[in-house]
C-alpha cells in the first residue's frame, strides 16, 4: 500500500515591506496556497486557504509580523463516493459543510472567486495596489504581466484552470438523482444544502425510517408517517416555497434511543405537514446532549406538545448553552437540578428551558478559544496602556513651569510612575471638571434669573389683565377671573373640562368665567376662556369642551357680545384659538374651523 503523498496545486503570496507597522497592526500580505494529498486508497482531498500577513509594532517599539488564517477549505470524495465540502471563516468561526452533485460546479467556482477576493481586495491590498504598487512584490506563484492594472483577470484565469485541475482531480461529481432515487424532483443545490442524508440510496420509505431511527425500531406506521411528513416535498414548487421543511426528521431523530419508538410514531401524526422545523447542525447537538441527561417521562411530555412549539423552545435553550468554544453551562449539573426540583414539575420544554436557565454560568473556553481571547486582550491592553502614556504626554505639555518627566514606554511600565501618572491625570480631570462644573452653575444661575425676570414680568400683565375682565358686565352675562385653585376646581367639575389640570399656570396667565346674572339660572357657568400674554384668547369653550355658539352654552349673538368685550379691552385673539366656530372678530371675517 502506497503512502500519502502531497502536491501543491496553487502557492500565491504578495508581500509588501514598506508599509509601516502600527500598534493596530497593518496587513502587508496575502497569501493563497492549495494542496492535493493522495490516500493510500486512491481517494484525493483538496485544501486550501487564504492567510494575511500582519504587520505589528509593540509598544515597547519591537516590531513583528504573523501570518492569520482568514479562511480555508477542504474538497474531498468519501467512501460512499459523495463529494464532501467544508469550509472554514475564521473571522465569524463558522465552520460549513454542503454535498457537491452534479452541476455543484457553481459552488466550487464562487467558493475560489471568494478565496481570490480575499487574496487581492483584502483591506492591505488596497494601499498595495494603490498607493504602494511599486513596493509589491510577487514571493511565490506564477509570474503575473502587470502589477499596475488587470491583476484581478488574471487571478481569475488562474482560478478557472484550479477549478478544473481540482475537479479532474476530485472526479465527476454524482448526480444527485440516482444517489437519491426518493428526491428526484429536488433541486441538487437545495439537497446539497439540506444535509437531509437519511434518503441517500434510499428506494423507498423503509430504508428512510431505519436511517433516522435504526433498523431495530423500525415499524411500517413510521414509513408511513415519514412519507406523509415529507411526500409533499417532493414536488419542486413545494421545495422552493419551503426548502428545508424535510428537516422535520432531524427532530424526532433526537429522541432515538431515549424514548420508546410508539412515543416517536405519536408525535408525527400530530405534527402537521405544512409545518417549518429546523435547528441548525451545532444546535442538533446540544439538543442531543441536553435531551441525554432528561429522563424518559419528561422527553415524552415534550413529544406531547406541538412540534413546532417544543422546537423553538429547545431551539432558544440550547442556544443559551452556548457552542463548541465556549459553554455557558454545565450539563452534567441538570440531572441532580431535575431530582431536586422533582420529574413531575417539569411538564414540558418550557419548564424544562426555565430550569436550564436558572443553572449557575460557567463559561467554560476551549484551549484554542482561551488562547485566541488571550492574546487579543493583551494587545487591547497594550494599545489602551499606549493610548494613556501619550494622553499623559500631551497633558503635561500644556501644563507649563510644572517639572514632571515625559514618559516613556520603559518609564511607563513602571508601577510606582504609573501610579503617580494615574494620580496626576485624576487630579487634573478633577480640576477641569470643577472649573465646568462652576461655568455651568454660573450659566444655570443666569438662566434662572433671567426666568424670574419673564415671569415677574408675565405676572404683572396677568394682574393687569384680571383687572380689566374681572367683574365686567356684558349683557345678561358677568365674566370672573379664578383667584385660586379652588376656583378652576369648580369650574372644571361644572363644565365637565380639564381647566382644573392648569393651577400651574394661574397667575401667569388668566383664566375667566362667563356667568349667568340674572334669572333662576344665576351664578351657572357657561364658558371658560384661557388668555396668555403671548397668544391673547387660546381658547373659549363651553360643558365638554363644546363651541361657544351652541345653544346650550351662549348661542351666536350672546357669544359675539362676549369675544367683542373682551378684544374690546385690547385683549387680541389667536389664529388657533379653540370654540370661536361662526364668531366675527376684529379684522377678521367668521371662523368657519
Amino acid at each position: 500500500m502506497s503512502e500519502n503523498s502531497e502536491r501543491v496545486l496553487l502557492h500565491v503570496k504578495f508581500l509588501n515591506d514598506h508599509l509601516e507597522p502600527t500598534v493596530e497592526g497593518v496587513r502587508t500580505g496575502a497569501s493563497l496556497r492549495v494542496v492535493a494529498r493522495t490516500a493510500p486508497d486512491g481517494r484525493v482531498t483538496v485544501s486550501g486557504s487564504v492567510s494575511h500577513r500582519v504587520h505589528r509594532m509593540r509598544a515597547s517599539g519591537r516590531v513583528l509580523h504573523h501570518w492569520q488564517t482568514q479562511q480555508a477549505f477542504s474538497l474531498l470524495r468519501t467512501k460512499a463516493d459523495l463529494v464532501v465540502l467544508r469550509m472554514l471563516e475564521k473571522a465569524s468561526r463558522k465552520n460549513r459543510t454542503q454535498h457537491l452533485f452534479a452541476g455543484g460546479e457553481r459552488q466550487l467556482a464562487g467558493l475560489l472567486y471568494r478565496l481570490g477576493e480575499q487574496t487581492l481586495l483584502a483591506p492591505m491590498c488596497h494601499y498595495m495596489w494603490d498607493a504602494h504598487r511599486q513596493n509589491t512584490r510577487v514571493v511565490e506563484g506564477p509570474e503575473f504581466q502587470d502589477l499596475e492594472g488587470g491583476i484581478q483577470a488574471q487571478m481569475s484565469s488562474i482560478l478557472q484552470a484550479l477549478q478544473s485541475e481540482i475537479l479532474h482531480l476530485i472526479g465527476d461529481l454524482p448526480a444527485a438523482g440516482e444517489r437519491f432515487p426518493l428526491l428526484k424532483q429536488v433541486s441538487p443545490i437545495g439537497l446539497a444544502h439540506s444535509g437531509q442524508m437519511h434518503y441517500l440510496d434510499a428506494e423507498d420509505y423503509k430504508t428512510v425510517a431505519e436511517k433516522v431511527l435504526g433498523k431495530t425500531r423500525y415499524r411500517k406506521p413510521l414509513a408511513r408517517e415519514i412519507q406523509r411528513l415529507t411526500e409533499h416535498m417532493l414536488t419542486k414548487q413545494d421545495w422552493h416555497r419551503q426548502p428545508h421543511d424535510m428537516s422535520v426528521l432531524n427532530w424526532f431523530r433526537l429522541f432515538r434511543g431515549l424514548v420508546p419508538i410508539d412515543w416517536i410514531i405519536e408525535s408525527m401524526r400530530r405534527t402537521e405537514t405544512n409545518h417549518y422545523i429546523g435547528l441548525k447542525s451545532a444546535e442538533l447537538v446540544q439538543a442531543r446532549a441536553l435531551f441525554r441527561r432528561v429522563p424518559q417521562p419528561i422527553l415524552g411530555r415534550i413529544l406531547a406538545e406541538p412540534a413546532t412549539q417544543s422546537v423553538r423552545i429547545i431551539g432558544d435553550t440550547v442556544r443559551d448553552l452556548g457552542n463548541v468554544h465556549m459553554q455557558l453551562r454545565d450539563l452534567d449539573l441538570l440531572p441532580e437540578l431535575i431530582k431536586a426540583r422533582g420529574q413531575r414539575r417539569i411538564r414540558g420544554a418550557q419548564d424544562l428551558e426555565t430550569l436550564v436557565r436558572s443553572m449557575p454560568e460557567t463559561r467554560v473556553e476551549s484551549r484554542s478559544f482561551a488562547r485566541s481571547n488571550q492574546a487579543i486582550s493583551a494587545m487591547i491592553d497594550e494599545a489602551n496602556a499606549l493610548h494613556e502614556m501619550h494622553s499623559y504626554n500631551e497633558q503635561i505639555a500644556r501644563l507649563e513651569g510644572r517639572d514632571l518627566p515625559v514618559a516613556t514606554w520603559e518609564l511607563w511600565k513602571d508601577r510606582a510612575f504609573r501610579e503617580a501618572a494615574d494620580d496626576f491625570l485624576i487630579e487634573h480631570r478633577r480640576a477641569l471638571m470643577t472649573a465646568q462644573q462652576r461655568e455651568c452653575e454660573a450659566w444655570a444661575g443666569r438662566y434662572h434669573q433671567k426666568q424670574l425676570a419673564r415671569e415677574k414680568e408675565r405676572a404683572a400683565w396677568a394682574a393687569d389683565v384680571a383687572e380689566k375682565l374681572d367683574g365686567m358686565h356684558v349683557g345678561g352675562f358677568r365674566l370672573v377671573v379664578a383667584r385660586d385653585t379652588d376656583t378652576l376646581a369648580r369650574w372644571g367639575s361644572q363644565l365637565n373640562n380639564c381647566i382644573a389640570g392648569y393651577t400651574h399656570r394661574l397667575g401667569l396667565d388668566v383664566f375667566v368665567a362667563v356667568i349667568d346674572d340674572q334669572g333662576d339660572s344665576a351664578g351657572r357657568v357657561r364658558l371658560n376662556i384661557e388668555i396668555n400674554r403671548e397668544g391673547g384668547i387660546m381658547q373659549f369653550l363651553g360643558t365638554n369642551n363644546r363651541d361657544a355658539v351652541k345653544v346650550k352654552e351662549l348661542g351666536k349673538g350672546p357669544a359675539q357680545l362676549v369675544l367683542d368685550a373682551i378684544t374690546g379691552a385690547g385683549i387680541p385673539v389667536h389664529e388657533h384659538a379653540l370654540g370661536l366656530r361662526q364668531l366675527a372678530m376684529p379684522g377678521r371675517n367668521a371662523v368657519t374651523a
